[in-house]
C-alpha cells in the first residue's frame, strides 16, 4: 500500500506539471466564433487559394463559423452547417415564385434549383437576392466570378454549407466574438474535493471532513454551445490523502471516487461519492474502511482539464 501511495503521488505531480490547463488554446485556427452584427464577406476559392474581391455576400448577425486559415489582412472561414427548415422553405419558394414574373429573375432562379426534399426545392430556398435588399450585382458581370452559381444572392445561408469565405481583420475584431462549440468527448485532469461527509455505522460515527483531497480523474465531458465556457463532466478518479482514525491518530488513505461536476467559465460545482482504504498491515482499525462517503466541490478551478477530443461538425441554431 505504501509503495502504491508513493507511486500515485509521483504521477500526480508529473501530470500536474505537464497536463493541467483550462482546455482553451491560443491557436485561432479551428476555433469557433459568432457574428454580433451583419457585414459582408468575400468568396474564397480553396483550390486556387484566391479571394474573389468582386463577389460579396452578407453574413447575418448571430452566424456561427470556424476559422480555417489565417491569411494577410484577415481570415478564411466556413460557417457551421445550416439545416433545412421547411417553414423557411415555403417562404423562400414563394419569394422565388414571385420573381418568376421578371424574366431576368426567372433565369437566375432556374439556374439555382436542382434538388428536392419531398416536393420542396432545397437548392433554391433560403435565398434572398441582392436586388431584394438594394445591393448592386451588375458590377460582377463579365468577370470570372460571373459564372458562380450563387453570385446574385445577398446572404450566406443554406447554400453556403462547406464553402469558404474571407473576413477582413477589422470586421473580425470589431464584429465577432468567440464561442464554444458543442463537444462530447474524453477529458481528464486533477480534482480537488475540499469537503467529505462520512456516514455513521456500527464501528464509527458520522463525520464531516473539511480537508483538501487531491487526485486524478477522467471521464466524459459534454460542452454546450455558448459564448461563455460551460460543460458537464461525469468523472471517476483515484486520490491519496490523510484520514483521521481517532483524536490522536491519522493515516494515509487511497480513495476511489465517481461523480458529476458542472463548470461555467471558471466556476465549478459538483457532487461525488466513493470509498477510502487505509493500509491494514499497520494494525490500525478504522470504522470507515471501505464505507461510502459523499463529497462536495464548489469553487474555482477545482477540476483542471488535461486533454479533450476535437469538436465534430456543428449546426447553426
Amino acid at each position: 500500500m505504501k509503495k502504491l501511495l508513493i507511486l500515485l503521488v509521483y504521477c500526480l505531480f508529473i501530470g500536474q506539471s505537464f497536463g493541467q490547463s483550462n482546455g482553451k488554446s491560443n491557436d485561432i485556427i479551428g476555433k469557433s466564433f459568432v457574428t454580433k452584427t451583419s457585414f459582408s464577406v468575400k468568396f474564397y476559392n480553396p483550390i486556387s487559394k484566391r479571394i474573389d474581391t468582386s463577389l460579396s455576400f452578407l453574413l447575418k448577425n448571430d452566424t456561427k463559423f470556424y476559422v480555417y486559415e489565417v491569411v494577410d489582412s484577415g481570415y478564411i472561414i466556413s460557417v457551421w452547417n445550416y439545416s433545412v427548415d421547411l417553414n423557411k422553405v415555403d417562404f423562400y419558394n414563394r419569394l422565388a415564385k414571385n420573381k418568376l414574373q421578371d424574366s431576368v429573375a426567372m433565369k437566375s432562379f432556374n439556374n439555382n434549383e436542382n434538388t428536392t426534399v419531398g416536393s420542396k426545392k432545397v437548392d433554391s430556398v433560403y435565398k434572398i437576392f441582392k436586388s431584394d435588399i438594394g445591393i448592386e450585382s451588375a458590377q460582377i458581370k463579365n468577370r470570372t466570378s460571373s459564372n458562380f452559381k450563387y453570385k446574385d444572392l445577398a446572404y450566406i445561408d443554406l447554400w453556403a454549407n462547406n464553402m469558404q469565405f474571407f473576413i477582413p481583420l477589422k470586421d473580425f475584431n470589431d464584429k465577432c466574438e468567440s464561442i464554444y462549440p458543442h463537444k462530447i468527448g474524453f477529458t481528464w485532469g486533477f480534482l480537488t474535493l475540499p469537503i467529505k461527509a462520512r456516514f455513521g455505522n456500527a464501528k464509527a460515527p458520522f463525520t464531516f471532513e473539511e480537508k483538501i483531497n487531491f487526485g486524478i480523474s477522467a471521464g466524459v465531458r459534454w460542452q454546450r454551445v455558448n459564448r461563455v465556457y460551460s460543460a458537464s463532466n461525469l468523472l471517476g478518479g483515484v486520490s491519496v490523502g490523510g484520514v483521521k482514525i481517532d483524536k490522536d491518530n491519522s493515516a494515509s488513505a487511497l480513495s476511489f471516487s465517481a461523480g458529476y461536476m458542472y463548470q461555467y467559465d471558471t466556476f465549478q460545482i459538483g457532487i461525488f461519492t466513493g470509498v477510502d482504504f487505509i493500509d491494514k498491515s499497520a494494525g490500525v482499525s478504522w470504522g470507515h474502511q471501505g464505507k461510502p462517503w459523499v463529497g462536495f466541490a464548489i469553487g474555482f478551478s477545482l477540476f483542471g482539464e488535461g486533454k479533450t477530443t476535437v469538436a465534430g461538425e456543428q449546426t447553426q441554431k
